[in-house]
């Protein structure tokens, strides 16, 4: 079991120019859309904000992202989990369109604008503000997909992000607030190593050996094509095999971690933290799976085992210069002397 971790710290670094700290968004809105990456979904929690908002009488209403990235059975217990706290909603949120003058070719833009899960969420944010003008307002840690949730929303209601405006009107009696608030909290597992995936690029042997004691050799094996192999301590030579890295006909571990890395970058490598505590009974409703059921797929995502991951990086230490030639001479210089 892995246990122990070292993970990112999020301090005010992490506050740029286009969030500003949850505690400001939770205290002007009514409404809080809390957004998870389906993904890690337990690192993303954060039970003293649940507190906060409990104590401030926010209406809650959790939203499952990046739902096209899991295999539907973990869709349905994470769901499962979170729709005990709060209403909850699966989500796959648009990409961040560019600007018209960055935008080379038009279908690349019809591309990145697909999204789906947005139309039942937004019938459920205004039927909580049928009396009252109330404010939403979006949070959740870093790099969860804040901004493309509330991308989407807009899309959905056939809005734009006003240049200047903090606010946007969505309906008679309702205003999104679009500068999300950013929750400070520390990832302690996989989460870590996406968001600081440039530092680890420098130490990919230590996290290739980190992640093959989080995955199973199954997954393994299917995932990647691979042959009967010992697991976990085979799995880089197994993929230097697989991908014909080598280095002086020696597997090159250091390409392979750098390869499994891009691919955790990229998206092309999907993975998920299992769901320990999921109730089955518990299923999402049609109107949900309706409006994601394309994006959804029974998957060859890889299962983590654990939400943690243990990542020692040790310095390598340098070899002394020393060419055959100077060996060759010492003995020869003992024998002169």
């Amino acid at each position: 079991a892995v246990v122990s971790t070292q993970s990112g710290h999020y301090g005010r670094e992490a506050i740029s120019a286009k969030s500003v700290s949850s505690h400001i968004t939770i205290s002007q809105c009514d409404i809080i859309v809390w957004v998870i990456d389906i993904r890690s979904a337990k690192e993303c929690f954060c039970e003293e904000t649940f507190s906060e908002l409990t104590n401030a009488k926010k209406t809650v209403v959790f939203v499952l992202n990046k739902v096209d990235l899991v295999p539907k059975s973990v869709a349905y217990q994470w769901y499962s989990v979170y729709s005990k706290r709060a209403p909850t909603f699966v989500l796959k949120s648009t990409e961040i369109i560019l600007t018209e003058c960055e935008q080379i070719i038009t279908a690349l833009k019809t591309s990145l604008a697909r999204f789906g899960g947005a139309k039942p969420l937004l019938a459920h944010l205004k039927e909580s503000s049928t009396e009252a003008e109330k404010k939403i307002g979006v949070i959740g840690g870093p790099q969860v997909g804040k901004s493309c949730v509330i991308s989407t929303i807009l899309k959905q209601c056939g809005r734009t992000k006003a240049k200047k405006a903090t606010e946007t009107k969505l309906s008679e009696t309702l205003k999104l607030v679009t500068v999300p608030g950013l929750i400070k909290m520390e990832y302690k597992g996989v989460l870590n190593v996406l968001n600081n995936i440039h530092q680890y690029m420098n130490h990919p042997t230590e996290v290739l050996t980190a992640l093959a004691h989080c995955i199973t050799k199954q997954d393994a094996m299917f995932h990647f094509t691979l042959p009967n192999y010992k697991h976990p301590e085979g799995l880089p030579d197994a993929l230097a095999v697989r991908y014909n890295l080598y280095f002086q006909k020696e597997p090159d571990h250091e390409a392979v971690g750098r390869l499994v890395l891009k691919q955790f970058r990229d998206k092309k490598l999907k993975f998920y933290v299992a769901c320990e505590d999921s109730d089955d009974s518990v299923n999402i409703p049609d109107d949900q799976i309706g409006d994601v059921h394309r994006l959804l797929f029974e998957g060859d995502a890889l299962r983590l085992n654990s939400s943690e991951l243990n990542i020692i990086i040790t310095k390598k230490e340098k070899k002394e210069k020393s060419t055959d030639c100077d060996s060759a001479l010492i003995p020869l210089l003992k024998s002169v002397t």
